[in-house]
């Protein structure tokens, strides 16, 4: 078992403000000025002509500097599959 002495304890939770800070509302903010065309409702709509399953989440991230929608399904046989839209072209990645 290891323990943290008092410098890694504060290293490790620094690590940790900077992780939760970086996926936070800033980020966010970076997100909402990258330029959509396709609505999620119509990315979810490509995504269940490609499937029979059940979209059970969705979120839109940056990847690349491209806005993309992950659309996550549950197919009927139970696997749980990942479908990425790009919101700026509408094609499926």
């Amino acid at each position: 078992m290891s323990t943290l002495t008092p410098h890694g304890a504060t290293r490790a939770c620094l690590a940790l403000v900077l992780v939760v800070g970086l996926t936070g509302p800033a980020a966010r903010a970076q997100e909402a000025l990258v330029p959509t065309k396709v609505s999620e409702d119509a990315a979810v709509a490509m995504v269940r002509e490609q499937t029979d399953g059940k979209v059970v989440r969705v979120d839109r991230k940056l990847e690349g500097g491209a806005s993309v929608y992950r659309i996550r399904v549950l197919s009927p046989d139970g696997r749980l599959r990942e479908f990425r839209v790009d919101a700026a072209t509408g094609s499926l990645r």
